[in-house]
């Protein structure tokens, strides 16, 4: 067994938070503190009984060389390639961004980079280039993945009919300290968090760095299900990555929900950090961890919340998928058909996180609610966050409707590409642009109420029966709307409803009781709003919230920013 130890030097980049004004540190966290082995692969006959040893990576000609902790640990997965493929990524300008490196039996070797594909040699990739790189590397499980001990690469195996490896797909992992500044307001929140993204977005790298958040800065009990040692590295030792944060390995990737409740059951954790839920055991044992008091952070593959409730061995995690039939009255009365689909429970998450980029996710901050929005097919509203690490600003933090990213532009990339309007006018062209087009339709369009957790089909008969129809009608779109009709306890757990209306200038009606004798109170209120345009006068940096009582007269509560 031969030894390598490779010299680590610590480097650090300042990076201002949008969400905490403190300065935190975004930096590569090193993972060699001390020498690690060589495991060669077992029962594998194709591979020699001696490899060679694995000799650190020499500076090039021109002078092109990895530094620091960053460069350590990527050293390490460079050490795996033949050194033509070496000499070649080095001299790569974007070799500290480089993704992972493709070598397939027979093929050119590739190497991916945020820019694109670039072929590393000419060279077609050998047998022998795989036995050295596969004598390097860990134990490949039963899920075809191995990595190199205490450091976060992933090096992934494809197998032929007999078993024999002729891929290699090394992926480069990195623990990047200041990554979760875009969800660190739900973690502190101690609520349950479904991170969503395709493969490759980063979801581990977020994960990675909740669970250090949560175990070194919040000091938590942590308790990593590991199944793939993915989050915290190859070996016995996990990568200090994950800080304070334990970590339990699966022996079987068949047994990973039975692991997720031996570490409820045995460790006694405040939060459970899982990666990839992606069967019906597991999304079934994610369900259990959420109703014994423990937070739950997981990750499952997909686009957007609609991705995990079509997938039916997901679905359990959003509540599940239930169809029911109406009665006649109640079909027409919703003005739906007569068969319908409900959410069967509540979900296992409190919120869910939609990454998009490295740098950019969409925040729902109640699954419920979105999933409940979706099934009705009413737009669901979300919060778009953009983190830009370089200036240490976050880009359109306000919430926006949820709609079809692939069939149109979302209201928030219309803003952008606006040519007379930069992003740092943004905000202020869109409230001009709302207040002159609902001002200017105020006195002649009737009044469109944007209601939220409140019968719109209630609210429609009691101004059909006022005789107010032609004057009162709902929207699914709160952009369109004049007004806001929501309960009085979706308000107190949902102070992002207030902000909303606070962006697009809406006054709020806040209601007890969702009976018809209140929403004839909100109804005599908005239409008299109408006739004395006192909508026109309210200020432009204050919400107006009108709570209307059982008995009490009308009482207004001006809210400034």
């Amino acid at each position: 067994m031969e030894v390598l130890q490779l010299a680590s030097t610590h480097t650090s980049n300042l990076l201002l938070s949008p969400f905490r004004h403190s300065a935190c540190y975004r930096k590569t966290v090193a993972s060699i503190s001390a020498p690690y082995s060589i495991r060669r692969r077992e029962g594998d006959r194709r591979l020699p009984r001696s490899i060679p040893s694995p000799t650190v990576l020499p500076r090039s000609s021109e002078g092109v060389s990895v530094r620091g902790s960053a460069a350590d640990e990527l050293e390490l997965l460079l050490d795996l390639v033949p050194p033509r493929m070496r000499r070649g990524l080095v001299r790569h300008a974007e070799l500290r961004e480089l993704i992972e490196v493709v070598m397939d039996l027979g093929r050119k070797p590739i190497a991916r980079f945020p820019s694109g594909d670039w072929v590393v040699s000419e060279e077609a990739v050998s047998i022998e280039d795989l036995r050295l790189a596969i004598g390097k590397v860990g134990r490949f499980s039963d899920d075809n993945r191995a990595g190199i001990d205490r450091s976060l690469h992933r090096i992934s195996a494809i197998r032929n009919r007999k078993k024999e490896i002729i891929g290699l797909t090394c992926r480069v992992g990195r623990a990047v300290s200041g990554s979760a500044e875009m969800v660190r307001d739900l973690v502190e929140s101690e609520g349950s968090i479904l991170i969503i993204g395709p493969p490759g977005v980063g979801k581990t790298t977020l994960i990675r760095e909740i669970a250090r958040l949560l175990a070194d800065e919040r000091m938590k009990r942590v308790v990593i299900v590991d199944t793939s040692n993915e989050i915290g590295g190859d070996g016995d030792v996990p990568h200090s990555g994950i800080g304070r944060a334990r970590r339990m390995q699966v022996p079987n990737v068949m047994m990973q929900h039975n692991v997720m409740i031996e570490a409820v059951e045995n460790h006694m954790p405040e939060v459970i950090i899982i990666d990839e839920i992606g069967t019906e055991l597991e999304a079934l044992a994610a369900t259990t961890i959420a109703q014994r008091g423990v937070q739950l952070v997981g990750t499952a593959h997909g686009i957007t919340i609609e991705s995990i409730i079509k997938n039916p061995s997901l679905q359990v995690l959003v509540g599940g998928i239930e169809s029911v039939t109406l009665g006649d009255d109640e079909a027409k009365r919703r003005k739906v058909q007569k068969t319908i689909l409900e959410r069967k429970g509540p979900p296992a998450f409190t919120c869910a996180v939609e990454l998009v980029s490295k740098n950019e996710c969409r925040v729902h901050h109640k699954l419920e609610a979105t999933v409940d929005a979706i099934l009705a097919g009413k737009s669901s509203i979300f919060e778009a966050r953009k983190w830009e690490p370089n200036v240490g600003e976050c880009r359109n933090p306000f919430p926006v409707p949820d709609v079809n990213f692939e069939g149109q532009p979302s209201f928030t990339r219309t803003v952008k590409e606006d040519p007379q309007t930069s992003p740092e006018h943004a905000s202020s062209y869109v409230s001009r642009h709302n207040k002159h087009s609902k001002l200017s339709d105020w006195m002649i369009a009737p009044i469109l109420v944007y209601v939220y957790r409140i019968s719109e089909a209630v609210l429609l008969q009691v101004a059909k029966v006022m005789g107010l129809e032609d004057k009162v009608d709902t929207t699914n779109d709160i952009r369109m709307a004049n007004v806001v009709v929501a309960s009085n306890s979706e308000m107190k757990e949902n102070p992002w409803i207030r902000s909303m209306a606070k962006y697009y200038q809406l006054p709020v009606f806040v209601i007890k009781e969702n009976t018809m004798a209140q929403m004839v109170k909100a109804i005599r209120m908005i239409v008299g709003m109408k006739s004395f345009g006192s909508a026109t006068k309210s200020p432009l940096n204050q919400v107006e919230d009108i709570e209307i009582g059982d008995d009490a007269p009308m009482k207004t509560l001006f809210r400034g920013t």
